[in-house]
């Protein structure tokens, strides 16, 4: 009898059969697992942490806005910040700056602007949305209750005729002492007279005036053109320049950047007695990075944030600048309050300074310029 080949071959429905169920059984079980997880975490936060790594430049929303409300502040010109701009505000031209050729921007003067730190809809933000609108502004009922609700916390800041953010008291000196930097000195987050400008003016009472010629946004290089151009026009006794790391995050290379910042304020330096000061203020997530760690900054900018920080002591060194390093001080007042939460107290939010921050950074520089500043004795 002949045999076909087919009935030699064996059958294999059974295996594959077995292998399908198996991966059904694996799949199950998968997905069991993953929903799991998911409520676990919270599916809000698991599609928010997927949207944001395949779509990374698809924008959070951080604060809530009801039409009629948005519609009023845009119309009243107002702005919100760190909230991606909702009432579509014009860069570096708003009701507090304007454009400048030569300095980007600048601000106004004679201007007072009322300004709220909003609730926020997304937790852990260290940067929060800041409403800022004119301060003789007329609101609606509805607006009204709508800055009592959602502020967590109201601050004004005040342009004088010259258009410096307002130092108090007010002094008339024959000799000044400058501040420069961006929107750490400028003191975004608190009152005129909480400022770190306000606070060195306290300790000089009317032997020198303190002016304040910070301007939030700007970098190394807009402040040394500030300080070049006021020089010229003002007798000073000293400068101060206030360095906020993001002053070189647009280099490659931030200590270099920063180098050559320095070396531009040395060509002036003396038209300041050769007075210079230069801080060098870190964010919130780098000076309270052992609370943070890998949730706070990316490794790279804290490799470069070390780098700066090592660098910028012989910079200064090179130029016959003091210095003083923000984190430091930071550290110490942590080991003063015996509290390693108490540096939060220190910032108004992930960068700027609170009263304390700003009051601590003020006598700080009091101290040295009585120690170095051997001109103004």
């Amino acid at each position: 009898m002949k045999t076909e080949e087919s009935d030699l071959k064996p059958d294999r429905t059974p295996v594959f059969f077995g292998y399908v169920l198996g991966a059904l059984t694996a799949t199950i079980i998968f997905l069991i697992i993953s929903c799991w997880i998911v409520y676990g975490i919270g599916f809000s936060n698991v599609v928010k942490n997927f949207s944001h790594t395949v779509f990374p430049w698809v924008r959070e929303k951080v604060v809530d806005l009801p039409d009629g409300i948005l519609e009023e502040l845009t119309a009243l010109s107002a702005g919100i910040e760190n909230a991606n701009n909702p009432t579509n505000l014009t860069p570096h031209d708003t009701i507090f700056v304007s454009p400048d050729p030569e300095l980007g921007h600048r601000i106004k003067p004679n201007v007072t602007v009322s300004a709220s730190i909003l609730e926020t809809t997304k937790a852990f933000n260290f940067d929060p949305p800041v409403l800022f609108y004119r301060h003789n502004a007329d609101l609606s009922d509805d607006l009204n209750e709508f800055i009592k609700a959602k502020s967590r916390h109201h601050f004004t800041y005040s342009s004088d005729s010259e258009g410096f953010r307002k130092t108090l008291p007010i002094v008339n000196a024959d000799k000044a002492v400058l501040i420069i930097g961006d929107s750490v000195s400028f003191g975004v987050g608190v009152d005129d007279e909480f400022t770190v400008a306000s606070s060195l003016q306290q300790k000089f009472g009317n032997r020198y005036r303190v002016i304040n010629a910070s301007v939030g946004g700007y970098n190394g290089h807009q402040a040394f053109k500030a300080a070049k151009q006021l020089s010229q026009k003002y007798d000073f006794a000293g400068l101060i320049y206030v360095a906020c790391q993001n002053d070189f995050h647009k280099a490659k290379d931030w200590a270099s950047e920063a180098s050559d910042v320095l070396t531009k304020i040395k060509t002036i330096s003396n038209r300041f007695d050769q007075n210079v000061i230069v801080i060098l203020e870190t964010y919130m997530e780098y000076a309270l990075r052992d609370i943070f760690l890998d949730d706070g900054w990316s490794r790279k900018k804290i490799k470069k944030t070390h780098q700066l920080r090592q660098a910028m002591p012989e910079l200064c060194k090179n130029n016959g600048f003091a210095y003083y390093d923000w984190t430091d001080m930071v550290e110490d007042y942590r080991v003063q309050k015996k509290s390693f939460l108490s540096g939060f107290a220190l910032y108004a939010d992930h960068v700027h300074l609170s009263p304390l921050g700003n009051r601590l950074l003020a006598e700080k520089l009091h101290y040295i310029i009585n120690s170095e500043w051997q001109s103004i004795q």
